[in-house]
């Protein structure tokens, strides 16, 4: 099954609900939107981050009628004198319905034409800044990005993404996608059966058809998560990891063997291997390098959730930066072995869901600490040994505790976590704590909201 290129606009949690119920609740004329993005581009990967939703009061339109409507054009030159003012946003996208249409939604050959011809003067006007659209019909929508090629505006099909496929609606465009569709029939026997049984049928359609997971770090946690991920039916994944198998970490690794131990087989390419064995129709990635360098980001802007699982404040960082970026909901998930004078002081784990728009982050939650980033990133020159010889950091060359049935207990809680995005079974959690201290226990942290750092830097310039 192959992913294909298409760029893709991406709302913040509860946006894309909100603006289709809002632009649709007059089917008697049509309505129009501006929303504020950012993008990124690497190679020929596009991804544009909603940022804002302007909508237009009635004094700002000429007209309006249920086929057609006319703005003033100083309502636009409003958005992109604020645009360039504030520099945090470089791309219009321009929204409007169809009403008329009860499905089916296309853009017409006079959405064609004025679409052209504003982006031909964006490009001699301003420098750039990026045009896309979407037009909403009652039940689906069609959207695009325009560039300019050879001097001419060219428009390239695009998809909107939402934060969970609750908020998800279905693309009229579909039907042209180069990916294979799943039937029921597909479902209904072999492996999946019996997840099927269990989930639902929209449920996994959606996730064997239309998601990518982004795992990085893939040790002991990591790749518990990459084997239920599969054995679930999620069919795309990218493993994120620049380590090999080691003979100390063959206790908890999934897949991994005492040969790959001896070999120092790429961790990657290990677990890949395995989960090729468990279905050999996955699409199984493997990046042997770390979240920071930039090879990763392809891989990041084509996945639907990162799923950071690493032992380290560096890469965890990284991945924070990357989730808010690009607008891609995050899964930490991570564990705590704690022994002293020979006893175990604390035995547990936790999983957070951190989804743009939710407004909480790993940074304002405290579970990224900037001095371990700093000394992981200069670990190898004078500062970090500098962080070390202060007392800022300890323990750098100490190898941490570590089994597999804990590792087992959070990566299954994890993936548990994930799919009740999917069903929406049960209320959504974002941070929930395992323990097995004095009794075992599972419960949500009801107190991230108190003791959340108010004031953050991460989720308030980058959401």
């Amino acid at each position: 099954m192959k992913k294909s290129a298409l760029p893709v606009i991406r709302f913040p949690q509860g946006m894309f609900p909100e603006l289709r119920h809002r632009l649709l609740a007059d089917l008697e004329r049509e309505s129009f939107a501006l929303l504020l993005g950012k993008r990124t581009v690497v190679d020929d990967h596009c991804v544009i981050k909603v940022v804002e939703v302007v909508h237009p009061t009635r004094d700002d339109y000429d007209g309006q009628s249920l086929a057609s409507l006319r703005l003033k054009r100083e309502f636009v030159y409003r958005q992109l004198v604020r645009m360039q003012q504030q520099g945090d946003v470089d791309t219009l996208i321009d929204v409007h319905t169809h009403p008329f249409c009860p499905n089916g939604a296309a853009f017409s050959g006079i959405d064609d034409r004025d679409e052209r011809d504003f982006m031909s003067w964006l490009d001699e006007t301003l420098d750039d800044i990026g045009y896309a659209s979407v037009v909403l019909s009652q039940s689906d929508y069609s959207a695009r990005v325009w560039s300019m090629e050879d001097g001419q505006p060219v428009a390239s099909t695009a998809r909107v993404k939402t934060q969970i496929i609750a908020e998800a609606w279905p693309c009229a465009d579909s039907r042209h996608d180069d990916t294979t569709d799943v039937t029921p029939s597909d479902l209904g026997t072999g492996f999946l059966a019996r997840t099927t049984l269990a989930l639902g049928l929209d449920a996994m359609r959606s996730i064997v058809s239309d998601q990518t997971i982004a795992i990085v770090g893939v040790g002991g946690l990591g790749s518990v998560v990459a084997e239920n991920l599969i054995h679930m039916g999620f069919q795309s994944v990218q493993l994120i990891d620049p380590d090999v198998v080691e003979i100390t970490n063959l206790n908890r690794i999934v897949g991994a063997y005492h040969s790959d131990a001896l070999d120092s087989r790429l961790k990657v390419e290990v677990v890949g291997e395995h989960l090729r064995k468990i279905n050999p129709d996955a699409v199984v990635e493997a990046h042997a390098v770390g979240i920071e360098d930039d090879s990763t980001l392809a891989a990041l802007m084509r996945s639907d959730w990162i799923v950071v699982a690493t032992d380290n404040h560096f890469s965890r960082y990284h991945a924070q930066i990357i989730a808010l970026q690009l607008g891609v909901p995050l899964l930490s998930a991570g564990v705590n072995i704690n022994v002293k004078d020979g006893q175990i002081a604390d035995w547990s784990g936790e999983v957070i869901i951190a989804r743009s728009g939710d407004g909480l982050c790993l940074n304002c939650l405290g579970r990224i600490n900037p001095t371990l980033v700093a000394a992981y990133e200069h670990r190898a020159d004078t500062i970090g040994a500098e962080l070390v010889r202060k007392g800022y950091v300890t323990g750098q060359e100490v190898k941490e505790p570590a089994v597999k049935t804990l590792n087992a207990i959070v990566g299954a809680m994890a993936v548990d976590a994930l799919l009740n995005q999917f069903t929406e079974r049960q209320r959504h959690v974002p941070v929930t704590v395992y323990e097995s201290n004095h009794l075992s226990a599972i419960y949500p942290d009801e107190q991230w909201q108190s003791s959340r750092q108010v004031s953050c830097y991460f989720c308030s310039s980058l959401q």
